[in-house]
């Protein structure tokens, strides 16, 4: 069994993380509030996200929560592989 880098598959997984947090930023700037309210309830069917979807998000809150969104899943990618190594 093959062990993993857990130094790159952190850094992966916190940079997927920020591909994928600032996509959803895009995606909200691209759509607009009906279509994103749309594309949110298809996607997760049974919830109505009309009252809780917030469109006037600071440039600063994004950077943070893109940071937030790095260092936290980075963690999580080092502990996932630190696990998996722990298993050979």
């Amino acid at each position: 069994m093959e062990s993993l880098h857990q130094k790159k598959f952190a850094l992966a997984a916190g940079l997927t993380s920020v591909v994928i947090y600032l996509g959803c930023f895009l995606i909200m700037a691209i759509l607009g509030k009906d279509s994103l309210v749309k594309l949110s309830n298809l996607l997760f069917h049974g919830m109505d996200f009309s009252n809780i979807i917030r469109m006037n998000i600071p440039i600063g809150e994004t950077a943070l929560g893109a940071i937030v969104s790095f260092v936290f899943w980075g963690a999580t990618g080092y502990l996932i592989s630190f696990v998996y190594n722990s298993f050979k």
